[in-house]
């Protein structure tokens, strides 16, 4: 059985994604038989290498009219109590066009990873009745069939440990192949980002809702929903890459994986995910002034003061006794949004490294956003 899935293995295809000033493009295969995506769609190549024979099909014509293309999700989810909700579209409706070539090979790597962890605690369970049957045979049975007892309990051990390294070890390999000046732009983001992980606090804003200044006497326009979230490197486990991915922990969706060539959204259990191009994305960020009412972080400043009760022209209203000062802090936002669906906001507790990192993943996206997508006719077999 193990036999059967090392084979599958060796051949599963790669996928090669080439980001440089001449264009991008996507292929996934090996020689003979490969799936090239680009921005006129998503191609199986098919041909005898060396003979200059070579079959061209096109394999996503029902995508164009299906309910996948969407042109515009709302970014927003209307609340009651004038408030509304920040949260992307479900995560597998969200992947960017020129980009469904890859998501059905994640695809099939998932499936792939899956029935070789069901084959690996099969052949744990097999290997654990096997050394129970050993030490039964020893107490009832001699000679020549504990000899019998003992090899099949090896064989079984065998097995389950050379499953169980198969299926820790598999993932789909992802090759990017940058020119020197993208790659100059990823590296720059990548040292933004090891210092963003550095900073305090992040925050997932998670909903918004107007606040009424002058019934609720409050020096605020807008009351936040937050909760705080972790980045980290971070990697799906069905995918290797030389590059690990930036991870945005998302308190109310699926996690965000910042690869090299694209953007991974996950679902539940990392079982349904969108893929997005960075150029699909809209990036907004700007400094915020936030009337902190919890525990200011060590690195954010302090830039004003407020009360939490307030007159029209926010001096302190002195009608309500127990009326205490609260201080105003910089924070930094960042909002990812693309017109699929993706609407993400982040508040960070350090403006200034949030800021640096902002603005290196706005000057990465407009690298790729000046490429153009090599002509389909340049991919053909070798």
């Amino acid at each position: 059985m193990a036999m059967k899935y090392r084979k599958r293995i060796r051949l599963f295809p790669g996928f090669y994604l080439n980001l440089s000033k001449s264009g991008m493009s996507a292929t996934v295969g090996i020689k003979g038989f490969s799936i090239n995506t680009g921005q006129k769609g998503t191609y199986l190549n098919t041909g005898i290498p060396g003979t200059g024979l070579y079959n061209r099909t096109k394999l996503d014509q029902s995508n164009n009219n299906s309910s996948d293309h969407i042109s515009e999700i709302p970014k927003s989810i209307p609340q009651d109590d004038n408030s509304y909700e920040i949260k992307s579209y479900q995560p597998e409706s969200i992947t960017s066009e020129g980009l469904f070539g890859l998501k059905e090979a994640i695809v099939n790597a998932q499936i792939v990873k899956s029935e070789l962890k069901h084959e690996s605690e099969k052949l744990n369970i097999q290997k654990f009745i096997s050394i129970i049957i050993l030490v039964v045979s020893h107490a009832l049975i001699f000679g020549i069939f504990i000899k019998w007892f003992r090899d099949n309990y090896k064989s079984k051990r065998d097995l389950s440990k050379e499953a169980k390294e198969i299926y820790n070890n598999f993932k789909l390999d992802i090759d990017f192949n940058m020119d020197e000046s993208i790659q100059k732009d990823y590296i720059s983001l990548k040292n933004n980002f090891d210092e963003l992980l550095k900073i305090n606090t992040i925050w997932d804003i998670t909903s918004a809702k107007s606040v009424n200044r002058v019934k609720e006497r409050s020096a605020a326009s807008q009351a936040l929903t937050r909760s705080k979230v972790i980045f980290s490197i971070s990697s799906l486990n069905y995918i290797n890459t030389q590059y690990d991915a930036f991870k945005f922990q998302n308190a109310n969706g699926g996690d965000l994986y910042f690869y090299p060539g694209f953007i991974v959204m996950t679902g539940n259990n990392n079982k349904k995910f969108g893929l997005i191009d960075y150029r699909d994305i809209t990036i907004t960020h700007s400094p915020q002034r936030f009337i902190e009412s919890e525990q200011v972080p060590k690195d954010s400043e302090i830039v004003d003061k407020t009360w939490k009760f307030v007159n029209k022209n926010g001096s302190r209203d002195k009608r309500y006794k127990e009326n205490y000062e609260i201080p105003i802090v910089e924070y930094y936002e960042l909002t990812l949004e693309s017109k699929r669906g993706l609407y993400e906001s982040y508040y960070f507790s350090n403006a200034g490294k949030a800021r640096y990192f902002c603005n290196s993943l706005e000057t990465y996206k407009d690298s790729l956003q000046k490429m153009n997508w090599k002509n389909d006719e340049q991919n053909k077999l070798d």
